[in-house]
């Protein structure tokens, strides 16, 4: 959740509201029925490894900020989803792992749905907020096994709580036909993540 963005069971605080806590039981059956593809990083035992769950991710990750980040939708609510954006804390580790820009700029990317609406929009973002609520506990497994690995990604904290994200996803799905599109992409993320993610372990 690679991944590093492993979304973890227990709803962190403020993710108890109505809608978002409808967005986070869906992608958490994701996350339990695929959980054994997103372990990876909490194997890893070698830098080598590492960077190549990290170059994975990062094929989903940019991607994905990219997408929601030119959403035309977002200014009918007043957002700015540059605050879920953490993927120059990816290419920082990636750096110092001995990738070039050009390595960087070369690395696949993960192929995702179109965002053609709002609620699409907020579906899509939400497995990347989730990304950053599991990755104090990705941080604790690679610092435990791999002291040297560079974690800025994991420790970015981004610039939106899950109570600003929750306020905003109120306000961007106030109807049943809304929440179901943005749930609906936000499970649709999760699977592509998942898949994209599944590294087999023994690359660790």
């Amino acid at each position: 959740m690679p991944v590093p963005a492993v979304v973890e069971h227990s709803a962190p605080p403020g993710a108890s509201g109505h809608v978002i806590g409808q967005m986070w039981k869906a992608v958490a059956a994701v996350h339990a029925q695929e959980a054994a593809h997103l372990q990876a990083l909490r194997h890893v035992r070698a830098l080598d490894g590492y960077r190549a769950i990290l170059a994975r991710l990062y094929g989903f990750q940019q991607p994905a900020e990219e997408a929601i980040g030119t959403a035309p939708h977002w200014a009918a609510i007043g957002f700015d989803p540059a605050g879920l954006c953490r993927a120059g804390s990816l290419r920082t580790d990636l750096a110092i792992l001995g990738l070039s820009d050009d390595d960087i700029a070369g690395l696949p990317r993960c192929s995702l749905s179109p965002i053609t609406s709002l609620p699409q929009a907020v579906g899509v973002a939400f497995p990347l907020l989730g990304s950053i609520f599991g990755g104090a506990k990705m941080r604790q497994w690679i610092t435990a096994a791999l002291p040297e690995a560079p974690t800025g990604f994991f420790a970015n904290p981004g610039q939106v709580s899950w109570r600003q994200f929750a306020a905003l996803a109120e306000a961007a799905l106030p109807d049943v036909i809304s929440q179901t599109q943005a749930t609906d992409a936000a499970v649709d993320t999760m699977h592509r993540l998942v898949a994209w993610t599944g590294i087999q372990q023994q690359a660790a």
